[in-house]
């Protein structure tokens, strides 16, 4: 049989069958979410993954929007060569992701500070300057007017609504949102020091609460988490009116402080006194005015302590005598033991 043969007797593919399907590995990644935004209600879709400009990070990030008007910020913890055995399957991303109710007024804010604050404009006419289907629907469907009156002056003209920036009134509701963080930071009991601390070692509530306590050290960390949702200008305003001071001055400060407290210590204490009797008079002055002194010099002798006798020379019995008289002229043990 030669090549030719062969060849022309291999089956040609039929071009009325049905392709076959390739399998599909489908992508499976673990969500930690509230247990009551999973249950459906007659087949509504309840939960929508959606893109919004996330102000922080000055790029379009994933959130979560409910049907009840809430969005939650989908965030993301991701280790190197890690994975996750799901019942006998293993998922290679072995990321984590997890969901947390977000107030969409602060990513409104910077939509408002764009384009609102020369002139006040209506939520839609934003929306359209901007050219972004998904501003609109932030803006539109998630960002309440009771928010939006926090942070922006507002003028009605009939069923029209517009909307100016107010940089005073947003500084105040973002004072108000950082000192809630505050509040949820001491009751956690974080520590928001510079430096790092074990929480291994157990130590009593008033030492905690007088050394441990720096309100500059709370404010600052709740800054920063409410900084994270705002544009870096934004960010620094804050910061400038809470009047917290920069990481650097901060750590200048505490090691002066430390170095202060140090050198107090060995110093004695200005709050101390004299021990007093019952009668008001101190024990020194009692006992001078008691008959139990014979002369003056026991007003030296309370105040000062006394001054110790000088020793005297003790006499040598006849044994050490004799022994002293015998060793006269002999060398000593120590010369035997010199180089030679």
């Amino acid at each position: 049989m030669n090549k030719k043969a062969t060849r022309s007797t291999k089956p040609k593919p039929d071009p009325d069958a049905a392709p076959q399907k390739q399998a599909v590995c489908a992508v499976k990644k673990v969500f930690f979410i509230a247990d009551n935004l999973l249950q459906a209600e007659d087949g509504a879709d309840r939960m929508r993954l959606e893109r919004f400009y996330h102000p922080g990070k000055g790029q379009p990030a994933w959130f979560i929007t409910h049907h009840d008007c809430q969005i939650m910020e989908m965030l993301e913890y991701g280790e190197p060569r890690r994975s996750w055995l799901l019942n006998n399957e293993v998922c290679s991303n072995g990321r984590t992701y997890m969901t947390t109710p977000l107030d969409a007024t602060l990513l409104a804010l910077h939509h408002l500070r764009k384009h609102c604050s020369q002139r006040a404009m209506s939520l839609d006419s934003i929306s359209v300057d901007a050219s972004d289907a998904s501003t609109n629907r932030l803006l539109t469907k998630f960002v309440t007017a009771a928010g939006l009156k926090c942070v922006a002056d507002v003028k009605a003209s009939g069923d029209l609504v517009f909307y100016k920036y107010n940089p005073q009134r947003t500084l105040a509701w973002l004072t108000l949102k950082t000192r809630g963080v505050v509040a949820v930071l001491k009751a956690k009991q974080v520590h928001c020091g510079l430096g790092a601390k074990s929480q291994n070692y157990v130590r009593s509530e008033k030492l905690v609460s007088e050394n441990d306590v720096n309100e500059m050290d709370y404010l600052r960390m709740a800054c920063d988490y409410v900084g994270r949702y705002l544009d870096a200008d934004l960010h620094e305003e804050l910061t400038r009116y809470l009047q917290i001071p920069s990481e650097i001055q901060a750590l200048v400060e505490e090691k002066s402080s430390a170095q202060k407290r140090k050198s107090q210590q060995g110093q004695p204490s200005a709050n101390s006194k004299k021990i007093k009797l019952a009668n008001g008079e101190d024990a020194a002055s009692q006992l001078r005015n008691s008959s139990l002194l014979d002369s003056d010099d026991g007003k030296d002798s309370i105040t000062s302590p006394p001054t110790p006798a000088p020793l005297k020379e003790r006499t040598m019995t006849a044994k050490e005598k004799a022994l002293a008289k015998g060793a006269k002229g002999s060398k000593s043990i120590a010369s035997f033991f010199k180089a030679k």
